[in-house]
């Protein structure tokens, strides 16, 4: 997968690992588990489709920050300078 990468300005492009993106995947299902879980667990709602809605927005805005902290990390990526 090729990203663009910035920080404060365009650098270059990256490739990640299969590390990187085994890191991020385990990461991603712990946090969307967990959302799950806590959700149903706490018994928000005892509706169905309003469960299904609060995850899914949860997730999204776990998923925005999860996506977030990854770009900060700098392992698991091979630069390619831009010609």
């Amino acid at each position: 997968m090729h990203l663009n990468l910035k920080i404060g300005k365009l650098v270059g492009m990256f490739q990640e690992t299969r590390s990187r993106s085994t890191k991020k995947t385990i990461t991603w299902r712990l946090i969307a588990f967990s959302n799950s879980w806590m959700v149903l667990a706490l018994g928000i709602t005892e509706i169905p489709f309003w469960n299904a809605v609060i995850m899914n927005i949860l997730g999204m805005i776990f998923f925005y920050f999860h996506e977030r902290v990854w770009n900060k990390v700098k392992g698991g990526r091979n630069v390619q300078e831009n010609s």
